[in-house]
């Protein structure tokens, strides 16, 4: 019964992505002449030379890049990226009568941009796709472990050398701006949210700061057995996770005990876990 039910809400999340993506094609691509990369850039493009309707040439073009999908990504994939290709073709058609001209086009790009990563980041939440690129980009994260946004970038500059050519470099540069911020809001909805800190700290004073650190932050603390290679004294080195809002205490916590410490500081893209999100879930 779990199973259906996060089917069912998988779907749902889906159909408004598709929907929220849609909007902004229409809203502010079309109704400013402004194209976008990837299938949905040639669908546009198409459109604009031959006003044949975005959601159909939207589909056509996405049967051969289905098929390459179900051959690398899976049957599972493959039938939740049908699904959004075919909502998509819709949610297009129907939207199309959107209209959002502005003066300011490069606000269009901006808005554009944001809104459309928002319905785009939301499919991809889903472990789902629109189909056209985003197949593409997939393979390249599973197989090369390349970010999906910017995957979706260096496809979409592809595209996008062809909008210059057949409409000018100032719907070339709008629509590029418009891409960034797309692909940034993808990766932010993906990855942004779970985004945590991963810190080391090599200190004399380990044991005062382990028994600080899960106290201030109630998150677990590990020691790592070290040898200081000038030294070659054994140390103790502690490492943890906490959220991005807990960083600056630590770092009190760390000054407070030992000012002599020597830490280092990275970035965690998703944390599955005791604290974190719960890897069930996943």
């Amino acid at each position: 019964m779990d199973k259906f039910l996060k089917m069912g809400k998988d779907y749902l999340f889906m159909t408004v992505g598709c929907f929220i993506y849609a909007f902004a094609v229409n809203y502010f691509y079309v109704s400013n002449h402004l194209a976008e990369g990837g299938v949905t850039g040639i669908a546009l493009i198409i459109f604009y030379l031959f006003k044949t309707p975005v959601g159909v040439t939207y589909f056509v073009v996405n049967i051969p890049l289905l098929i390459l999908g179900w051959k690398m990504l899976g049957k599972d994939f493959i039938i939740k990226t049908l699904y959004g290709t075919l909502m998509m073709s819709l949610a297009l058609d129907l939207t199309s009568k959107a209209n959002g001209v502005v003066e300011d086009t490069m606000l269009a790009s901006l808005y554009g941009g944001f809104i459309g990563g928002i319905g785009l980041g939301i499919i991809f939440l889903c472990g789902g796709s629109t189909g056209g690129t985003d197949i593409i980009a997939r393979i390249m994260s599973k197989y090369k472990g390349i970010a999906v946004g910017k995957a979706m970038l260096v496809l979409d500059v592809i595209v996008l050398s062809a909008v210059a050519f057949l409409f000018g470099k100032e719907v070339f540069m709008h629509t590029l701006i418009a891409a960034v911020v797309l692909t940034k809001t993808i990766d932010f909805i993906q990855e942004g949210m779970d985004k945590a800190k991963a810190v080391t700290i090599i200190s004399k004073k380990s044991d005062l700061l382990k028994e600080e650190l899960m106290k201030e932050t109630e998150r677990g603390v590990t020691i790592l057995n070290g040898v200081g290679a000038y030294t070659d004294r054994s140390l103790d080195v502690i490492y943890c996770v906490v959220s991005k809002y807990q960083i600056t205490k630590v770092k009190r916590i760390v000054k407070g005990i030992d000012s002599r410490a020597f830490l280092t500081i990275t970035d965690v893209s998703e944390v599955l876990g005791e604290g974190f999100k719960n890897i069930k879930d996943e």
